[in-house]
């Protein structure tokens, strides 16, 4: 496709396509990223958006996949910008870790799985704080107040957590690659 030749809106309508195209898979992304399920939606229509506006900017040789996740992120930190600051699962660090080394050919289903594998792999009290934290969606205090710790504590074996996590799933993707 010669983008040179695509008028405005062209570009935005490849762009919405795109986007409907892979709602599937932005949802699994954005609920992963955001413990609140009311405010996935808000994301998602956020997120689509942002990218209408900015289909100026999107190169149709590029990978779309590239160019989204970075908006979605920006999205993310948007919607979620007034709660409290553990309303994200993961940290930017972690999602960043995600998006940056996922090829396009590995879908979200595999990182998904390969997530799934390495909180197994976790020591069980820190799967425990994990899955308190991300799967229940309970807030960093509330996992303290029931693990009886401080909050400091929890925030450090979160953090720990999720160094874990992300290298866990940089060797996995390693080896999915070949």
């Amino acid at each position: 496709m010669d983008a040179s030749r695509l008028t405005p809106a062209q570009r935005r309508e490849l762009v919405q396509q795109l986007f409907v195209e892979r709602v599937p898979e932005i949802r699994r992304f954005v609920t992963a990223t955001v413990p609140d399920i009311a405010r996935v939606d808000a994301v998602i229509q956020h997120a689509f958006k942002a990218l209408t506006a900015d289909a100026a900017f999107y190169d149709p040789a590029q990978s779309f996949t590239a160019w989204l996740h970075p908006k979605l992120r920006q999205a993310v930190a948007y919607v979620t910008r007034d709660g409290d600051a553990g309303s994200q699962p993961f940290s930017a660090e972690v999602l960043d870790s995600l998006v940056a080394s996922r090829p396009d050919g590995v879908n979200s289903m595999v990182v998904g799985r390969l997530l799934q594998e390495c909180v197994g792999t976790l020591a069980p009290q820190a799967r425990r704080i994990v899955e308190l934290r991300y799967r229940n969606a309970m807030k960093p205090r509330e996992v303290a107040r029931l693990m009886g710790w401080t909050n400091g504590s929890v925030h450090v074996a979160l953090s720990r957590a999720r160094a874990v996590l992300r290298e866990c799933i940089d060797h996995k993707l390693a080896a999915v690659r070949g």
